[in-house]
C-alpha cells in the first residue's frame, strides 16, 4: 500500500490528504483535504492501479474516494456520497453492491 503520491507541485503528497479523484478523459484532478485542486494529465485508471490496496473505492467510472474521507452516504434515494469536502459524488448502479459492503 502506497503512503505518498507524487504530484506535481507537492513533491510527495500523503494519499490520506487525498479526499477524491475525478477523471475525465486523459485527465484527472484531485482534490485534497485543504481545499485545494490539482489537474494531471493521467487517467484515472493508473490512479486505481496505484492505490488499488489502500483506502480508495471505485465509486463510478469517473470518480475514486477515500473512504476515510467519506461523512455519509444516500444509497437508497440519492445514490451519493459525501466528503468532508461537502462534495455530493454520484455512485453508479452497477458500483452500488460494492460500495454498500464497503461503507455500510
Amino acid at each position: 500500500m502506497r503512503k505518498t503520491l507524487k504530484i506535481p507541485g507537492i513533491d510527495q503528497c500523503p494519499v490520506d490528504d487525498i479526499v477524491s479523484i475525478e477523471g475525465k478523459g486523459n485527465y484527472t484532478t484531485i482534490f485534497l483535504k485543504n481545499g485545494q485542486s490539482i489537474l494531471m494529465a493521467k487517467t484515472l485508471k493508473k490512479f486505481e492501479s496505484q492505490l488499488r490496496l489502500g483506502t480508495f473505492l471505485r465509486i463510478h467510472k469517473s470518480y475514486l474516494v477515500n473512504k476515510v474521507n467519506v461523512t455519509g452516504h444516500d444509497l437508497l434515494e440519492t445514490k451519493t456520497v459525501k466528503t468532508i469536502l461537502n462534495q455530493s459524488l454520484p455512485v453508479s448502479r452497477r458500483k452500488l453492491d460494492l460500495v454498500r459492503g464497503q461503507l455500510a
